[in-house]
């Protein structure tokens, strides 16, 4: 796909990890500035090492939990991508209060700069855990159900936020629900690694795959290039 957005400032949160540095890649290839802030809990310093020496590269190693930070950031920009989260369902079950202080605190601190700074518009890393137990196929953005983990409670006040700031302030932002993305730069070393890596990284090395369940389950899955188009 072929979109046009060049010679504009873009702040990419959590730009160091998997989406965020394919977004970097391809905001730099059409001629953006780019500010990528992150603060590498998640994310690695070799998924932008490529684009260090680039002139319309800056990196901000810092903590979207930190409201002055986020201003810094967000100075001058015209748009804001924020990929930075604590992802994992997982996770959030064995430790929810960092899970809320990064998804909710660090949304809020963001979205709340972004404002300040008179960015133009704020697209968001929503969640399709936000859907919850909702039964319904195929899913439509207006029927969800009862998150199911704390992850996903913060995926859906991430929304509410959202569009309370269009109604309160007339701050614009769009939420994009990921599906089980995948593709380069997506590591499978972590405790919490996407399914794909995992599979293609034990193909490699000649290892077994485990498949959870009863091997009926069925999943779409999200190639990153097209979630990269979604928020340019």
């Amino acid at each position: 796909m072929n979109i046009e957005l060049s010679n504009k400032s873009v702040l990419v949160t959590g730009g160091a990890g998997f989406i965020g540095s394919n977004l970097c890649e391809a905001l730099l290839e059409k001629g953006n500035k780019v500010i990528c802030l992150d603060n590498f809990a998640t994310g690695h310093r070799y998924n932008i090492e490529p684009f260090l020496e680039n002139n319309n590269f800056t990196l901000i190693k810092g903590d979207i939990r930190d409201l002055e930070v986020c201003h810094n950031a967000a100075k001058g920009v015209d748009y804001v991508l924020h990929q930075a989260a604590l992802g994992s369902v997982p996770r959030s079950i064995i430790n929810p209060l960092v899970s809320h202080d990064s998804n909710v605190t660090g949304f809020l601190y963001i979205m709340y700069a972004a404002m300040n700074k008179k960015v133009q518009n704020l697209v968001f890393a929503a969640s399709s855990s936000t859907y919850g137990d909702s039964p319904t196929l195929p899913k439509v953005e207006n029927n969800i159900g009862k998150p199911l983990s704390p992850y996903a409670v913060t995926k859906l006040v991430n929304e509410i936020y959202a569009e309370n700031f269009f109604k309160t302030y007339g701050f614009k932002s769009v939420g994009l629900r990921y599906f089980n993305v995948f593709g380069p730069k997506q590591s499978p070393k972590n405790p919490y690694a996407a399914v794909i890596p995992i599979f293609i990284n034990s193909l490699i090395q000649d290892i077994e795959i485990t498949i959870n369940g009863d091997g009926s389950t069925s999943r779409d899955f999200t190639y990153v290039d097209n979630v990269v188009d979604a928020n340019i």
